[in-house]
């Protein structure tokens, strides 16, 4: 059985109502640097760089596998 490609994984803002990507460690959505229990790593396509749906990319559509 072929080996699907791992997932990338993102971090992002985990504090509602902010959901934002971080950029350098910072939420582009409230300008906070969260703290470790607001943060959550989020599946991302190493191609494409869009968060998955269900491991699978929506934009080219390849399924990758959880990261171990």
């Amino acid at each position: 059985m072929k080996q699907l490609p791992e997932a990338k994984m993102v971090m992002h803002h985990d504090d509602p109502p902010c959901k934002a990507r971080l950029h350098n460690g910072v939420c582009p959505e409230c300008e906070f640097v969260p703290d470790m229990q607001s943060l959550q790593l989020w599946p991302y396509c190493p191609s494409c760089d869009v968060p998955l749906k269900n491991l699978q990319c929506p934009k080219c559509q390849q399924t990758f596998q959880a990261p171990s």
